[in-house]
């Protein structure tokens, strides 16, 4: 059929905004990575635990109900102490951790070993909005398990105990919210840096779960040596509990402070900064619309 007029016209279709990209980034990242059952599973899991803290906290708040069963409590122990939510947090950031294992290699890596990554960045997508949208995919999942149900097992109890609860115990919910927050952030750059440096996924899960090992097991190895208290920093984990400890005012654990002999504040917001540039630097290094092959 012959084409007689081929002037020039405007488009005139849908159109999207500048940012959507990262959504739909972040979107078919999310599907991919619970495509698997095994991470509905262990997201599932994950959800036991605020649910478990829960129980407690509505059977504690109404003792009437232990009363039925005989069980009688001094009134004047402290049954709910901001303490509680330290240790809901300590057991969510474990399952956080096992769920960025487990997505974050899935997220990256394949783009990079399919040599995706031209056809991504040839649309109007920059590298940033690529590694938002990938990071948007990760922290989701994480929030699920991390501040979501914190604040919603703080609310519960607010709604039990009185609203004077919450404003005694500020503190539980800030720590809850910015602690879940630092821990994710963490989980995920690094989830993601890794991912982009090892494409094989089983040896990239290996690898994000060995380097938190070796890490940890190094750094408790120069304070054994060294009798020093510094090798801490080399610990992620002991750096995030000392900036909770710290958030929530203190913790104590069998009548002492935990955690024992924590390094000086300033220094664990300083060596996660340096963790978080680390991660930054080497997604820019991979992240890129082409690679040198030598």
């Amino acid at each position: 059929m012959p084409v007689y007029d081929r002037r020039y016209r405007r488009y005139d279709g849908p159109r999207v905004e500048h940012r959507a990209g990262i959504r739909t980034i972040a979107r078919y990242a999310l599907a991919q990575a619970f495509s698997s059952r095994l991470a509905l599973v262990l997201l599932v899991v994950s959800l036991l635990v605020p649910l478990g803290f829960a129980a407690y906290l509505y059977v504690v708040n109404n003792l009437d109900v232990l009363a039925a069963v005989g069980i009688r409590i001094d009134e004047e122990f402290p049954l709910v102490a901001p303490s509680l939510f330290f240790w809901m947090l300590v057991w969510q950031s474990g399952f956080a951790f096992l769920l960025a294992a487990f997505i974050g290699p899935t997220l990256v890596a394949p783009d990079l070993a399919h040599q995706a990554m031209p056809l991504y960045l040839s649309r109007p997508v920059s590298r940033g909005e690529y590694v938002t949208g990938k990071l948007a995919a990760l922290l989701a999942p994480l929030s699920l398990v991390t501040w979501i149900p914190g604040l919603l097992v703080v609310l519960l109890q607010a709604s039990l105990a009185g609203w004077g609860w919450l404003a005694d115990n500020w503190r539980v919910p800030l720590t809850l919210f910015v602690g879940s927050w630092l821990w994710n952030l963490l989980m995920a750059l690094f989830a993601l840096a890794v991912s982009a440096w090892i494409r094989w996924r089983p040896v990239a899960t290996g690898a994000f779960i060995g380097l938190f090992v070796i890490f940890e097991a190094f750094g408790h190895a120069i304070n054994g040596i060294l009798d020093t208290r510094w090798g801490a920093l080399l610990s992620f984990d002991d750096l995030v509990h000392t900036i909770w400890a710290d958030l929530l005012g203190g913790v104590s654990l069998f009548g002492r402070g935990f955690p024992d002999n924590p390094l000086p504040i300033g220094a664990c917001w300083a060596a996660l900064g340096v963790v978080f540039t680390a991660s930054l630097w080497m997604l820019h290094r991979k992240v890129r619309a082409f690679e040198v092959s030598r």
